[in-house]
């Protein structure tokens, strides 16, 4: 039996997997979507996954870690854990060893689209910030059923960002069969860099949806059915 760990990424929280997690239920997968606290200063990606390495013992079989956004600084590190049999990275960033994501961004400003560098991001004095619902809905939100873009809109927290400026302390990418999902209409994180990553990782497929930043919920069918096939692949040992 193969189980699935869901990572949300900044602003959002374990909610924005419910929808999926139903597809899920449905096709007798289990899954744990665990809950962050980015909206709390001072956590850095070690403590984060040790709330995801405990949820993981919870759950049974081998494991398919799934990393959303933010979540994808975090989602290899969890991926070496020996129970992990494959990594799915969901419109994610991408680490490097010893680099944080602050100076891929400075080396990189494509890995984010214009819409995002240009978007009225409210920041605070303590270096956390957070999104009003119209800007949420137009970054990350804009291929959603209006009902379902205003209720997450409606969701999200602050967001503080010391994993943001932490070096990678992922040494090698994880040994294991990788999906990469792209989002074509993604108006917070570029595919293009995605597609490049997927490239340069042994054996890893590259997938695009047509939706936004957030196809948990704006392509939740299309999502799982990747998911459910990912899972039925043989080569998850």
């Amino acid at each position: 039996m193969r189980s699935f760990l869901l990572i949300h990424g900044a602003w959002h929280g374990g909610w924005c997997w419910g929808p999926l997690q139903q597809q899920l239920t449905a096709a007798g997968l289990q899954s744990i979507a665990i809950e962050l606290p980015g909206n709390l200063p001072g956590r850095f990606l070690g403590e984060d996954a040790a709330i995801a390495f405990e949820a993981l013992q919870e759950l049974e079989g081998d494991v398919i870690v799934v990393g959303h956004s933010l979540a994808g600084l975090l989602a290899p590190f969890v991926a070496s854990h020996p129970r992990v049999c494959g990594l799915v990275m969901v419109a994610a960033l991408f680490p490097e060893f010893d680099v944080s994501a602050a100076e891929q961004r400075d080396r990189d400003p494509g890995i984010y689209t214009d819409a995002y560098r240009a978007a009225p991001i409210i920041r605070h004095e303590d270096g956390s910030t957070e999104v009003d619902p119209q800007t949420a809905i137009d970054l990350m939100f804009n291929t959603c059923e209006p009902e379902v873009a205003s209720w997450a809109a409606g969701q999200l927290r602050v967001q503080h960002w010391e994993v943001f400026g932490e070096p990678s302390p992922v040494w090698d990418w994880p040994d294991l069969p990788t999906l990469v999902v792209g989002c074509a209409q993604d108006q917070l994180t570029a595919p293009r860099p995605m597609r490049e990553a997927a490239s340069r990782i042994p054996g890893a497929e590259y997938v695009e949806l047509d939706s936004d930043h957030s196809p948990m919920l704006s392509a939740t069918r299309d999502l799982a059915e990747l998911l459910i096939r990912f899972a039925d692949r043989a080569d998850l040992l």
